[in-house]
């Protein structure tokens, strides 16, 4: 049976459909429409997100706008409150204009009516007459106030542009503060130049106003983007100047524990040093040849035969200076004491020993002779004949009292001479 279920599935695929497929195709359709749904979410989701991200963008630019926009109702504020201020002695004298035009309206009406009774008092009784039904009744003639006036209509329309003009020169008077009427048009001419002025002044200070509005409002829009501009390479320079201080705080302390230990062991390297200057003093004729000291005249006349004192040993002569820089001076202590040791390396015996420092002591005696020359590159001793005629030679060539008179006053003629020229 299963193997007939399996051929008729194979041989009717198109026809032959499982409950189980409907399902998974259900399935994949919710599973269709649900991707279809999140595809909309994220959409609306990143529309969203540019939304929020415009309006953090736009964020800065509210503030000035909302402050320009106070600032802008304060000065209407301001100015409607300057035009009531202004207005305020216009309605005082409007309203007192209103008061005397009513009690002047109220002292005409009761005179009219003073006027009328007394008419009316002095008019005499009316006759009886027949009664005419048909014809209307005549009304009385104190009804009609301007029965007796003799006006045409043009002189009505005059007087009516009388009043008008009346009431602008009140007007005029009162915004001029003129007292007569002849002082308006100088004072309104003068004053049209000045409202001018005035009024470009205004419109000056004005557009200075917004411009200087303007500028803040960029400033406090530049001052916000720097603010918050922290770029990757600001962020990264601002590492750099933290690694950088911690760096120099860390010189800082290593200098400081450098001289405090400098400090410290100050007196143990200047003891030190002293040491080995007392050392090198010690080896100092040791691999070298005793130093010849000469003197050095400082003219000819102190090179005479009598007067060489370098022929005799110098007992009094300056120490030679200290070597300052203490790499020279361990590499010669190092190498003295080496050739030290070296000159040392066979051990003698006593009686070498003592035959060694007799021969020492003789030869320092010996080098003690006074009349002992230290310039060895001297010829041998002459005669005493040869020693004899070299001294008159040198004494035939010293001038005598007589000769030295004569040279002293050729010298005096010749610098008289030159004095004189």
């Amino acid at each position: 049976l299963r193997r007939a279920l399996l051929q008729n599935r194979i041989k009717y695929q198109n026809e032959f459909i499982l409950d189980e497929e409907l399902k998974s195709r259900v399935f994949l359709k919710k599973i269709e429409n649900s991707n279809v749904r999140l595809k909309a979410i994220k959409t609306i989701n990143n529309t969203y997100k540019k939304m929020i991200q415009v309006l953090v963008h736009d964020e800065i630019f509210y503030e000035p706008i909302l402050r320009s926009l106070s600032s802008d109702m304060d000065d209407q504020s301001n100015f409607i409150k300057h035009i009531l201020f202004l207005g305020m002695p216009a309605i005082a004298k409007f309203k007192e204009l209103n008061e005397e035009f009513r009690n002047m309206e109220e002292k005409s009406r009761k005179n009219l009516q003073i006027k009328l009774q007394m008419l009316a008092s002095l008019k005499k009784p009316a006759g009886t007459s027949i009664v005419n039904f048909n014809k209307p009744k005549e009304a009385p003639p104190t009804t009609n106030l301007k029965r007796y006036v003799r006006e045409t209509q043009s002189m009505m329309i005059l007087k009516l542009e009388l009043k008008a003009v009346e009431k602008t020169i009140k007007e005029v008077k009162f915004v001029t503060l003129c007292s007569q009427a002849k002082e308006i048009y100088p004072r309104m001419k003068s004053q049209v130049d000045n409202n001018d002025k005035l009024h470009r002044m205004i419109v000056n200070d004005m557009l200075a106003h917004e411009m200087l509005e303007t500028k803040m409002k960029c400033a406090s829009v530049l001052k916000g983007v720097l603010v918050n501009n922290l770029s990757e390479e600001e962020i990264n320079r601002l590492e750099r100047i933290k690694d950088l201080k911690k760096m120099l705080q860390k010189d800082i302390e290593f200098e400081d524990d450098t001289l405090q230990h400098l400090k410290n062991r100050a007196d143990a390297y200047v003891m030190l040093r002293v040491s080995i200057w007392n050392l090198l003093e010690i080896l100092r004729h040791v691999d070298r040849q005793p130093k010849l000291l000469r003197a050095q005249y400082p003219n000819s006349y102190l090179k005479l035969p009598l007067l060489k004192f370098e022929m005799l040993n110098m007992r009094a002569a300056a120490p030679e200076i200290f070597e300052e820089n203490i790499d020279n001076i361990m590499h010669m202590v190092k190498r003295k004491i080496y050739k030290l040791m070296k000159a040392y390396a066979v051990e003698l015996k006593p009686t070498t020993i003592k035959r060694n420092f007799e021969e020492y002591h003789a030869d320092f005696l010996a080098s003690l002779d006074m009349f002992e020359p230290v310039d060895t590159e001297e010829q041998a001793p002459t005669a005493p004949e040869d020693d004899i005629l070299q001294e008159n030679k040198t004494m035939a060539n010293v001038p005598n009292r007589k000769q030295i008179k004569a040279q002293s006053a050729k010298l005096v003629e010749e610098l008289a001479k030159r004095d004189e020229m």
